[in-house]
């Protein structure tokens, strides 16, 4: 049976991420996005078969659930409110790579990039306890699955690589069968097979 999943951000703290994704069962491919030029995201788009999911009709198909809302404003989708999730609805995605950007805005946050879980309905807790998250938060906490780069609460990542606050960082999270890695600002900091 193949899983089907779907991909989504949450918040607890106020600050700004900008992803999208690409992902098919054939090939594997991931999205450039944020802070760039959008014409040079496009343009790098079409040339690596990424997609960019923040375009104008991708939004449409961004979902809300739980309180909360993200905002988006030239290509930054920024978190307000509460713990909610903010998930693509679109399609659901099997093997693919997701790259992105997010910038801290104070020294601990609690937020995430949740990835494989089924449709949650109208309840954000369904994509916590279904799915996998990719920490974005603590680069430094008391329990290492709780650091940005782990996929919580199964593997913690080597460290978190993460930039100063209020500076943008860059990630890439790999998803091909039960295999996970994450590269944050261009190093590998987590690899992982779920069993």
């Amino acid at each position: 049976m193949r899983r089907r999943i779907f991909i989504a951000i949450t918040t607890i703290l106020v600050g700004q991420f900008a992803i999208a994704i690409s992902a098919s069962d054939e090939k594997i491919g991931g999205v450039e996005n944020g802070k760039r030029a959008q014409e040079r995201i496009v343009a790098t788009d079409e040339r690596d078969g990424f997609k960019y999911l923040f375009s104008d009709e991708a939004l449409k198909q961004w979902r809300q659930c739980g309180p909360g809302r993200f905002v988006v404003s030239n290509g930054v989708a920024t978190g307000e409110g509460g713990m909610g999730l903010w998930w693509y609805s679109g399609r659901q995605f099997t093997n693919f790579v997701l790259r992105g950007e997010f910038v801290q805005e104070q020294e601990i946050a609690d937020s995430g990039v949740f990835l494989r879980f089924p449709d949650p309905r109208d309840d954000p807790w369904n994509a916590v306890h279904q799915g996998h998250e990719m920490e974005i938060g603590d680069p430094n906490p008391k329990d290492p699955t709780w650091r940005t780069g782990s996929i919580y609460p199964f593997q913690a990542s080597d460290k978190a690589n993460t930039k100063p606050i209020g500076h943008w960082n860059e990630y890439e999270i790999t998803c091909i069968n039960q295999n996970y890695s994450v590269r944050m600002n261009g190093e590998i900091i987590m690899t992982w097979t779920d069993s």
